[in-house]
């Protein structure tokens, strides 16, 4: 009943319905992949970031196989530029399989760091990730030449640093962005977690203006949830994970009060 009145209350924009299915699927995926071992995750990782890699490495080669000929045959430079980087990389399965082996070795580097650091995820990590990717890129696809462990080395101190550099432009920008966000987010921690698992992100901001935060999970009723403008349908999914989750919720909440500002 519940996930027919959903689909009623969404039909009438079928791309936000796609959307929240996948999103969905992602959270119930991780879900799964929490309760796994560590090993599981990794290998998740590994295999997701080499098959994007694949299909990435896969368009680019079918794209410059698909490039025009340099005019009137011309030599030297005309020639020797994308046609020469293209008889380099080789064609669309060769780019898949360069591509896989970087974007794979990446997330296997990655998250392998980030579980033996417990979750923690800086700088390094991601440094150390990119270093093993474009060692591991310029190996297999040639490009260092006669001297391929010096050129792979190289390789991966330049993805490295580029990553480095990238990673930390970012998080000054994510700073300046969220300002005081983060104590806002910690107080909806639970909250986001129940809508992302129910498909219902689209409705963070009716929680927000309604301070329904995580303090308010055991508690909420369908009159709260009409006020904030959530839809019948969802509403009778957030209850019932509301009532199906409500002595984790308080359990959850009296951990976490010594750490909590009273106000929420």
């Amino acid at each position: 009943m519940a996930a027919q009145a959903v689909a009623k209350a969404e039909s009438g924009n079928p791309l936000a319905w796609v959307q929240n299915k996948q999103k969905a699927a992602g959270a119930a995926l991780q879900t799964w992949i929490k309760k796994q071992p560590p090993y599981v995750e990794v290998a998740v990782a590994t295999f997701g970031g080499a098959t994007q890699g694949g299909v990435l490495g896969g368009v680019m080669g079918t794209m410059s196989k698909m490039s025009p000929p340099p005019p009137n045959g011309a030599a030297g430079p005309l020639a020797g530029g994308q046609s020469g980087m293209s008889t380099m990389m080789g064609g669309p399965l060769t780019q898949a399989r360069n591509f896989a082996v970087m974007t794979g070795t990446h997330a296997l580097i990655g998250t392998t760091i980030k579980k033996l650091r417990n979750g923690v995820e800086d700088v390094k990590g991601n440094m150390a990730a990119s270093f093993g990717s474009g060692a591991c890129f310029s190996l297999v696809s040639g490009v260092g030449g006669p001297n391929p462990i010096p050129n792979a080395i190289s390789t991966g101190v330049v993805f490295a640093l580029f990553q480095g550099a990238f990673y930390q432009i970012g998080k000054q920008f994510s700073k300046g962005k969220k300002g005081d966000g983060a104590a806002v987010d910690a107080a909806y921690f639970r909250t986001d977690q129940m809508l992302e698992t129910l498909g219902l992100v689209k409705y963070k901001k009716n929680f927000r203006r309604g301070m329904l935060s995580d303090t308010t999970l055991p508690l909420l009723t369908d009159s709260a949830l009409h006020e904030v403008h959530v839809p019948a349908g969802p509403r009778l999914l957030i209850l019932d994970h509301a009532r199906t989750y409500k002595n984790y919720y308080k359990q959850d909440l009296a951990k976490r009060a010594v750490l909590l500002p009273k106000d929420q």
